[in-house]
């Protein structure tokens, strides 16, 4: 009787796991793919027709992989151009989605980031929505994350490694200079004659979090929120800067395009940086209006690569 009970129970454990290992494998084989993130956790199955997409790293990326794509924003960045034809449905604003207009469409998944995560709960309820945004304290992972994600979903895993090995041999390029340089760096960005500067774990954080290049002065800032300053206030004396990387804001919004000397105030031009030749005039719509992209990523790379330290990629 012992002997009937010990073979019974054998018996139901080798059940267990043979049930268990074919629902493991049916789980492999779903054609679903399930990803946590800032908003929460979202299904998606896997090759999804109609994808609408807010996001404009999320865009390029799609561009890239050579994904084809259903829905964007109103307006997008002139390298961005062939997605402003009418190909594409217009389904609202970079920061406020046309929700009428997105339900109408139909799609088979949403594309979000922080510009658009006050409409996400409406969003989720038309189709599958997921937040694709950068997290400015793990960059790096949150990218890579964000582009296997998309890989994932639309099969095309092989060449979103290959574009990622090449992104972290340009990243190691740059990195391999600013090791080995005690130069420091104040990242600032142009608006409207004012100026706001941006350190580590920041909105434009990238050139230190990411490059490793020397922060001239610390910058207390929470999130997208940098610290702006004024003539006088002393910190640009506090930090003199050997190297500025400018961003203007007003030409990515459709203002016109100034020159340095015309975005720099006269206290910067005071500064070590603005004296040697080592500003670095970075585009506002790479790194305003985009980022977290497979472009933009390249862009920000080397284009401080190139300026600072005359790196051929």
């Amino acid at each position: 009787m012992v002997k009937k009970n010990i073979f019974s129970k054998a018996a139901g454990l080798l059940l267990a796991a043979i049930l268990f290992t074919v629902q493991g494998a049916n789980a492999q084989s779903t054609d679903h793919v399930i990803i946590r993130h800032a908003e929460g956790e979202t299904e998606v199955k896997k090759n999804p027709a109609r994808v609408v997409i807010f996001d404009i790293g999320t865009l390029e990326t799609y561009d890239e992989l050579g994904i084809p794509v259903f829905g964007v924003t109103n307006s997008v960045p002139d390298y961005l151009s062939k997605y402003k034809s009418d190909e594409y449905q217009k389904l609202g604003s970079i920061v406020n989605p046309d929700i009428e207009a997105v339900k109408e469409a139909k799609p088979d998944l949403i594309i979000i980031s922080g510009r658009q995560s006050k409409a996400y709960d409406d969003l989720s309820e038309i189709a599958p929505t997921v937040f694709l945004g950068i997290d400015n304290k793990n960059y790096w992972d949150s990218f890579e994350k964000n582009v296997r994600f998309i890989a994932e979903v639309h099969g095309k895993e092989q060449l979103a490694d290959q574009k990622l090995e090449e992104l972290r041999r340009k990243r190691n390029l740059v990195r391999a200079k600013t090791t080995n340089d005690d130069s420091r760096t104040f990242v600032i960005m142009h608006v409207r004659g004012g100026h706001t500067a941006y350190g580590k774990e920041s909105r434009f954080g990238f050139p230190h979090d990411v490059l490793g290049l020397r922060e001239a002065q610390a910058v207390d800032v929470q999130g997208h929120i940098g610290h702006r300053f004024k003539e006088g206030d002393g910190l640009v004396q506090k930090a003199d800067p050997d190297y500025i990387l400018l961003i203007d804001r007003d030409s990515a919004v459709g203002g016109e395009r100034k020159s340095i000397d015309e975005l720099l105030s006269d206290e910067l031009k005071q500064t070590k940086a603005y004296k040697n030749k080592k500003v670095v005039d970075l585009p506002g719509n790479i790194w305003y209006v985009s980022g977290g992209g497979l472009y933009s990523v390249d862009k920000q790379i080397t284009d401080i690569g190139r300026q600072l330290y005359g790196i051929k990629f």
